[in-house]
């Protein structure tokens, strides 16, 4: 039997986590649903008046100004996936988020499996918050143009170039996320714990991506400057119980 994961009707424990993400290497969130390039005129929904084929996804800011951002369901999403392969690595019964007969079941049975328990189902709310992540200041962009490449033939299909914008390499994201009645720090207590500290390790020493392009090692990043609170309700108030570095 598993412990309980839907435990939302009362609050033990929440950590937050901050820090600095930075891209090591160049970054796009795409906008919209994109194909390959050799799929001509299929997918590529940069915004009306783009003046390239494949735009990263904007914000508007109160004061006007426009920048590229990260959504925290991005991070979330890699960071569920880092999840997923290190469980099955341990030998653990994982299946995907869109499995929705096994998450029927689970609901059914009211044991859900540990990386649901962790991230959440369409039946279970997620343990996990990652917010989105907007450039500390100006977020610079370059375009790059690519030529369609014809798997066939092995070599460039003529009369398929493209363009795509990507954020530069160096650029300082700030990050946050929440943990809700999970303990992670200062030490797990459980294996849902611990398997949040490996993907949350691995974020902090630069071993993960996100968007597009990541066979290429485009939107490698790596959380600098990170730090963690954890607070418990005592007394009816949420204190803080602990702090520390996570670098």
């Amino acid at each position: 039997m598993n412990e309980r994961y839907d435990d939302f009707d009362r609050l033990e424990v929440l950590t937050r986590i901050t820090g600095i993400l930075v891209n090591k290497t160049p970054l796009r969130i795409g906008v919209g649903r994109e194909e390959t390039p050799l799929r001509i005129g299929v997918g590529r929904e940069a915004p009306l008046g783009s003046a390239v084929d494949l735009a990263p996804l904007r914000i508007v800011f109160a004061d006007g100004r426009t920048n590229p951002y990260i959504p925290g369901s991005s991070i979330k999403g890699v960071l569920r996936s880092l999840a997923e392969s290190i469980a099955k690595a341990q030998g653990h019964s994982v299946h995907g988020p869109w499995d929705f007969e096994a998450v029927e079941n689970e609901a059914k049975n009211g044991e859900y499996c540990l990386i649901c328990g962790i991230f959440g189902s369409t039946k279970l709310a997620s343990h996990v918050r990652v917010y989105d992540a907007y450039p500390e200041s100006y977020a610079p962009t370059f375009v790059k143009t690519g030529v369609g490449i014809n798997r066939d033939f092995r070599g460039a299909q003529p009369g398929v170039l493209y363009t795509e914008e990507q954020v530069v390499p160096g650029v300082r994201w700030d990050f946050k996320m929440d943990v809700i009645n999970i303990r992670v720090f200062p030490e797990p207590l459980d294996e849902r714990g611990r398997l949040l500290r490996r993907v949350i390790d691995m974020l902090v020493k630069g071993m993960v991506q996100v968007g597009a392009r990541r066979t290429i090692g485009y939107g490698l990043v790596e959380l600098k400057d990170s730090r963690y609170e954890v607070y418990e309700v005592k007394g009816g108030a949420l204190v803080k119980t602990s702090e520390g570095n996570l670098t």
